[in-house]
């Protein structure tokens, strides 16, 4: 029994709403899909970073160097790859539309109220993201914005669809609609006064939203006015329109006749000798998938970034806190505090190198002395006295050290307290001894007078470590990230009634490396 082919009319119908290259319409799908989950992972890797530098006011609660720069640098970069990757995929969608003429549909033509709902969603989306990208991370709001405007795109392309004159023409159009205005507020935004009236415009939800959804709108119905459409050839060829439906019949649509359907039907694989030639397509699309997804997987890795609460031990003990996945996986101990092993965080020796017992105190000439570790907590300030032994014979510290600050000739009151904010230390009854060469050390921490006390003006510090000998003065050395500490490191000001309070801890020995 013979099948009995589709009408003619049936088929047209099908082949203009259908793709024209089924493996490029596949291939543009995976590039966008691929494109928005390499952004979506790596937003969410680069929101465990700690935050940058840039924002903070006079570095007074985070270190001033940019502990995450290469980290984010790599994030940013992925994410402007899978952005023109999204974007390439939106474009390639239109080489696998074809350039045929799309038939009026029978019934009422779509209305432009339809429009309405998805462009007030995407433009939600587009102040959302605003505030994603500075909430969260820059990859996340760009993964909305790529989103919201093609959830705009693709609505604006199916209203204006029936009736154009080209199914591609319809799509380019839609796409030029919605993407202009973006790339023209995205500009006008680089400018310091584009980005006072974003920051205004987005401040308020009604607002943004609403002149969004505006800007959207009209420019999908500019491109629909100005997309050529079936009903607008000339008179000549409208006489040819099927009165029922107002489409062009097959003749129109296929000006060739049945040879070019015949042909058409061969390339997409109706015919036996296109068997071969679609095995081989087949065959080149799951290979350009599976790289596709190759990359995707590798551009979405985390790459080896500090913890995002690092800056809090920047200073303070080395080269403490390094997380080897950029996960900003850390922990809340405060600087120098031992960590659990395994973490690869740098425990401090606290056995002393020597017995104190018997030694001779050490001397001023037989000692060097510097300042490092310098770090803002959360309105604090921590700093580390560390003191070496530079002379020929074994010596012994004692107790807590003396501090006087002076600054501009003028002595700033101290208030010495024992140390209680950090964790404590193993006090030695005996001291600390010191072999030529070895280092014990002595943590202060502060609360800090910020910008309230001179940071311009330069300080020096001397230390006694026995009261019966002369002051000596203190090096101010630069953190263990390179940090200058500035002309004035302590924070704090003369004038304070009872004295500027700092915590100053007992002699202690001091890690290999770092405060």
């Amino acid at each position: 029994m013979s099948r009995t082919p589709a009408p003619r009319r049936a088929r047209d119908v099908r082949r203009a709403d259908g793709l024209r290259s089924p493996a490029v319409g596949v291939l543009a799908a995976a590039l966008v899909f691929a494109g928005i989950v390499v952004l979506l992972v790596v937003g969410i890797w680069a929101s465990r970073l700690g935050d940058s530098p840039s924002w903070a006011f006079d570095c007074n609660d985070t270190t001033c160097t940019d502990l995450w720069a290469d980290a984010r640098g790599h994030y940013l970069r992925v994410a402007a790859g899978a952005g023109l990757t999204t974007l390439l995929g939106a474009a390639l969608w239109s080489v696998a539309l074809p350039p045929r003429a799309v038939p009026l549909r029978e019934g009422p033509r779509r209305a432009l109220l339809r429009l309405i709902t998805p462009m007030l969603l995407a433009a939600v989306a587009l102040w959302s993201a605003f505030w994603l990208a500075l909430a969260v991370s820059r990859p996340i709001g760009l993964a909305v914005v790529l989103l919201a405007l093609l959830l705009a795109t693709l609505t604006t392309w199916r209203w204006q669809r029936p009736g154009a004159e080209s199914d591609r023409t319809a799509y380019l159009s839609a796409g030029l609609g919605v993407m202009a205005p973006a790339l023209v507020g995205g500009v006008l935004a680089l400018h310091p006064l584009g980005l006072l009236a974003a920051v205004l415009l987005f401040g308020h939800p009604w607002l943004g939203v609403v002149v969004l959804a505006v800007v959207l709108l009209a420019g999908s119905i500019l491109m629909g006015r100005l997309l050529p459409r079936t009903e607008d050839v000339p008179r000549a060829d409208a006489a040819v329109q099927t009165p029922a439906t107002g489409s062009l019949p097959d003749t129109a649509l296929h000006p060739a006749g049945t040879d070019t359907a015949a042909a058409e039907d061969a390339a997409a694989g109706n015919g036996t000798a296109a068997s071969p030639r679609r095995r081989v397509n087949v065959l080149l699309t799951y290979a350009a998938l599976a790289a596709i997804l190759t990359v995707a997987v590798l551009a979405a890795r985390p790459v080896d970034a500090p913890a995002a609460d690092a800056w809090k031990y920047a200073g303070a003990s080395g080269s403490e806190a390094r997380n080897d996945a950029g996960t900003g996986a850390g922990d809340d101990r405060a600087p120098s505090e031992p960590g659990p092993a395994g973490t690869g965080t740098a425990a401090p020796t606290t056995a002393p190198e020597i017995e104190a017992a018997g030694l001779p105190p050490c001397r001023p000439q037989s000692l060097q002395l510097v300042a490092e570790g310098w770090d803002g907590i959360t309105g604090n300030s921590v700093a580390t006295l560390r003191a070496t032994n530079i002379g020929a014979t074994s010596c012994a510290l004692r107790g807590m050290p003396e501090l006087m600050l002076t600054q501009g000739g003028e002595e700033i009151e101290l208030r010495p307290e024992p140390l209680a904010h950090l964790e404590p230390a193993v006090e030695m009854a005996d001291g600390i001894g010191l072999a030529p060469g070895s280092s014990a050390r002595s943590r202060l921490y502060w609360p800090g007078y910020r910008t309230a006390a001179d940071q311009e003006t330069p300080q020096t510090l001397t230390v006694r470590t026995d009261p019966a000998e002369v002051p000596m003065t203190v090096t101010f050395l630069p953190t263990s990230y390179g940090d200058d500490p500035g002309p004035a490191p302590f924070d704090l000001k003369a004038g304070v009634e009872g004295g500027a309070v700092i915590e100053i801890g007992a002699w202690e020995a001091a890690p290999s490396s770092g405060g």
